[in-house]
C-alpha cells in the first residue's frame, strides 16, 4: 500500500473514529473549509461549520450512542493531489426520532479529498444507504 493509500484511509478511518467519540470538532476538522456533504436521506450540507452544526445535532439525539465501522476502503486517484475513497459501513445503536431501538444500517460513504499542505482533507462526501432486495424506488 502506497503512502497516499495508507494517508487517505487514515481519513476515511478517522471519520469513524471521531463518530464513535461523538467528537464533532475532531470530525469537522476532517473536512476542507468550502467541503459539501450529503446525507443518506439528501440533506445537502455546505461549508465545514454546517456539516458540524448537523452532526452535533444528531450526535446529541438520534446517533448519541451509535457505533460506525468503517470496512472495505477503496482509493483511487484520478488526478494528483485528488483521492477518491469509497467504503463500506455499518450503523449500530442509533434511535428514532422517537427514541426506539433501529436495526442496524449498511451504506456506502464516498469521500473525496484534496491533499494541501496540511495534509488530505475530504472537500466532498455522499452517503448512501444500502436497502437489501430494492433494485430501485417503487412507483
Amino acid at each position: 500500500m502506497s503512502d497516499a493509500v495508507t494517508d487517505v484511509t487514515q481519513v476515511v478511518r478517522a471519520f469513524a473514529e471521531c463518530w464513535n467519540r461523538h467528537d464533532m470538532d475532531a470530525f469537522s476538522a476532517l473536512f476542507a473549509p468550502d467541503a459539501e456533504f450529503v446525507n443518506v436521506v439528501g440533506l445537502w450540507w455546505r461549508g465545514r461549520q454546517e456539516i458540524k452544526s448537523a452532526h452535533e445535532v444528531t450526535h446529541a439525539t438520534m446517533f448519541k450512542n451509535s457505533r460506525l465501522t468503517i470496512s472495505d476502503v477503496s482509493v483511487r486517484f484520478p488526478v494528483v493531489n485528488i483521492a477518491i475513497a469509497r467504503s463500506r459501513w455499518v450503523l449500530e445503536g442509533h434511535v428514532s426520532p422517537e427514541g426506539s431501538p433501529l436495526p442496524a444500517r449498511h451504506g456506502v460513504l464516498l469521500n473525496v479529498l484534496t491533499k494541501t499542505s496540511g495534509g488530505w482533507s475530504i472537500i466532498d462526501s455522499q452517503n448512501t444507504d444500502i436497502i437489501e432486495g430494492t433494485l430501485s424506488r417503487p412507483q
